[in-house]
């Protein structure tokens, strides 16, 4: 069977649609892919038979900037139009992002079967307006699913076939390659694929402060780490700082706690390791998505949850020593994390789609 893959921009998009992608390539099904140039699938490729990367402008603008995106669109929905017309896949899974608004609109007008993933609680523009024409959804968050015109099902989100593996390794090994103690506690800070500066200068403002007998591995974004290597020194912290961490599944794998913000694959991948977390969400967010990310988790007493505008020190330092060292609180996260989202939602997925198949005849 063919199966058209669309979406990407973002890792938050791309990684989803990766996993998929290679479960219907196991399974021994034809996988086809649009994407999108400008994107992480233009710098890192995907494991697709036939591709399509696309070089449109978003739908996003005012004035003549708009203009120039109908036209970017118009020329991107012929180019997906032809593509899908000729290779002719039997059904597509759109994830977002885009450069996936015209090929699922090009499925569309050729009658193909079209299923889109969500990663969010709330539904980006794209998903929204594909979802009056799809025969269903998957769904990272059950939320999502007041937003959408197609019957939907809870999968929770695909997880790189890595992160799954990266459970089985040994946590010693990890410690030992970033020369890390085993007897500390590890504290993780993320701040999404961009890095946070607000949570970087948070931590570089309370180092002093920090719980002795705790080490940090944090993740800063490209250029956003200035000063704090010396604040964790001056402090007495151990500390491994990294603008970025290809292989972030190592991360999880020693950490007894985290500072994050709560883009959706963050939160499915922390859950996945059963890693306490406080998520203080990014404010700017589309729909407040961040947020309501993490209140899925905060609402059952799988994670602390403030807004940035909520944190102080006091909050800060508090919320740092419940996720490393508050044995009850963290035993309740865990319980929490173990059950908030389904296992295996790549498989889940590609199941689905075959049954439709199977059912089309």
């Amino acid at each position: 069977m063919k199966v058209l893959i669309a979406g990407g921009g973002t890792g938050g998009h791309y990684f989803p649609a990766l996993s998929v992608a290679y479960e219907l390539k196991r399974r021994g099904h034809e996988v086809i892919y649009v994407g999108s140039k400008r994107g992480i699938e233009g710098k890192l490729g995907f494991p697709a038979s036939y591709s399509l990367l696309l070089s449109h402008s978003s739908v996003r603008g005012r004035g003549l900037s708009s203009l120039f995106s109908l036209f970017g669109h118009l020329k991107a929905f012929k180019e997906s139009f032809l593509f899908i017309r000729k290779l002719k896949p039997r059904v597509a899974v759109v994830f977002g992002g885009y450069s996936s608004l015209p090929a699922g609109l090009a499925c569309v007008a050729l009658r193909v079967g079209l299923f889109i993933q969500e990663q969010n609680s709330v539904p980006g523009k794209v998903n929204r307006i594909l979802s009056r024409f799809a025969t269903s959804a998957f769904l990272g968050f059950p939320a999502a699913s007041d937003f959408l015109r197609c019957p939907s099902i809870f999968t929770g989100n695909p997880l790189r076939k890595e992160i799954k593996e990266a459970r089985k390794t040994k946590r010693k090994e990890v410690l030992r390659k970033l020369k890390l103690s085993e007897e500390k506690r590890t504290l993780l800070v993320l701040g999404g694929s961009q890095g946070a500066l607000f949570i970087n200068e948070a931590l570089k403002s309370v180092a002093r402060e920090l719980p002795k007998g705790i080490q940090v591995v944090h993740i800063t974004g490209k250029g956003k780490d200035k000063g704090l290597k010396e604040a964790y020194q001056r402090a007495g912290i151990e500390a491994r700082i990294f603008p970025f961490y290809e292989k972030i599944w190592e991360l999880y794998l020693i950490a007894d706690g985290a500072i994050s913000r709560s883009g959706a694959l963050a939160i499915s991948e922390l859950s996945a390791f059963k890693v306490p977390t406080l998520f203080i969400p990014y404010p700017y967010a589309a729909d407040d998505h961040q947020y309501k990310n993490a209140l899925y988790l905060a609402k059952r007493g799988g994670a602390l949850l403030y807004r940035q505008e909520e944190i102080t020190k006091e909050k800060l330092l508090g919320g740092i020593k419940t996720v490393l060292f508050d044995i009850m609180a963290r035993e309740r996260m865990k319980k929490v994390l173990e059950n908030a989202f389904p296992t295996n939602a790549d498989e889940e997925i590609v199941n689905e789609i075959e049954r439709w198949s199977r059912k089309r005849g």
